[in-house]
């Protein structure tokens, strides 16, 4: 049997949530049923580095976005695409608004309510999006959360594969209480803004830590600023990309999230997958598999007072920071890729099986 060709799409390949998900499909798609190609806005990103040598790159090029829906359907028609899935708002909308009959996924990685409450002519988008989706094959979401805001048919709630491999037991782990981390892109979504003024309270307090952010991304400039601001210069650094951040989690005793708006945390679940305690905020999607003060800890967002007190509670508590670790695992392991991949399969399957029975 000819493997059938599916087409994922994304404005670029630089490192996050939604990528990572596209990564690790396209890593572990059997090859014997489903060969990916890869179309980008922009052929850019620390990802493209990991891509497999049998993915072709497809660059769709322009800069007019008007235009994009139209490059979309000869880059599909082209290639002999029979199903495509893309991530993000505006390569969803290009998508669906493709002149083309190849079915279409379309994915959200986040509450769309919020996203669209962040970008331009919010209502603009809105309709174009109630009426674009109704030509979605099916639309993909992490969350059930998100599927019920989408409130849409044809939704399917697909858990992220964020894990290649699945520990079986918790690793050792020796506390020394002070060594915060955090991940994520350098973008204003993140609240790394609100950590650094978290820090800044904890150093005013005469608490011992020490925090390393993990990331790039367009604040990186502000955020500097911000740690020579309060002279946390000595405490609080930028260390840019990572390309082992399992090896930064297993040197860290908290992993801290400030996301004023998270669609799910595949970095979550990759800290409890190493035993890492996570205290995150209730940002959309942090929430819907972190239990407080069970399997993570949980604290409102945009608020560093609260913070600042939530992280010093957890550093010198340590037997009630690592209660939560087991638990933390077992939550952990629901995110393989291996499992992810199995059910993102079996829709490909039911979308494409109607198609092509006789």
């Amino acid at each position: 049997m000819t493997p059938r060709r599916i087409a994922f799409l994304l404005p670029h390949f630089r490192t996050g949530g939604a990528e990572r998900v596209v990564l690790n499909w396209i890593e572990a798609l059997d090859r014997t049923r489903y060969q990916p190609v890869l179309m980008l806005g922009r052929q850019e990103g620390a990802f493209l580095d990991l891509l497999p040598a049998d993915v072709s790159r497809i660059a769709l090029g322009g800069r007019r976005a008007l235009l994009r829906p139209l490059r979309i359907a000869r880059a599909l028609a082209r290639h002999r695409i029979d199903i495509a899935y893309s991530a993000t708002s505006a390569m969803n909308l290009a998508l669906l608004a493709a002149p083309t009959r190849v079915p279409r996924i379309v994915s959200e990685h986040t509450s769309p309510g919020a996203f669209r409450r962040e970008k331009k002519w919010p209502r603009l988008r809105r309709a174009a999006t109630s009426l674009l989706y109704r030509r979605a094959a099916a639309i993909a979401v992490p969350t059930q959360a998100i599927a019920a805001e989408v409130a849409a048919p044809r939704v399917q709630v697909l858990p992220n594969p964020v894990l290649r491999t699945v520990p079986d037991h918790l690793p050792p782990r020796v506390p020394e209480g002070i060594r915060l981390v955090a991940a994520g892109r350098l973008v204003p979504a993140k609240g790394f803004d609100t950590l650094i003024e978290a820090a800044a309270l904890l150093a005013r307090q005469g608490v011992p830590f020490t925090l390393a952010i993990h990331g790039e991304g367009p604040l990186r400039e502000d955020l500097q600023q911000r740690i020579a601001t309060h002279g946390l210069e000595d405490r609080v650094t930028l260390p840019g990309q990572t390309a082992d951040l399992p090896a930064a989690f297993r040197e860290a005793d908290l992993l801290v999230s400030s996301s004023r708006r998270e669609g799910f945390g595949n970095v979550l679940i990759e800290a409890m997958a190493e035993g890492l305690p996570v205290l995150a905020t209730r940002a959309g999607g942090p929430e819907t598999f972190i239990n407080s003060d069970v399997n993570g800890f949980l604290v409102q967002p945009d608020d560093a007072p609260a913070l600042a007190q939530a992280i010093q509670a957890l550093l010198s508590h340590p037997h009630r920071r690592l209660s939560v670790r087991a638990a933390a695992l077992e939550t952990a392991r629901g995110y393989g890729v291996e499992e992810s991949t199995r059910a993102f399969t079996a829709l490909l399957d039911a979308i494409l099986t109607p198609s092509t029975a006789p």
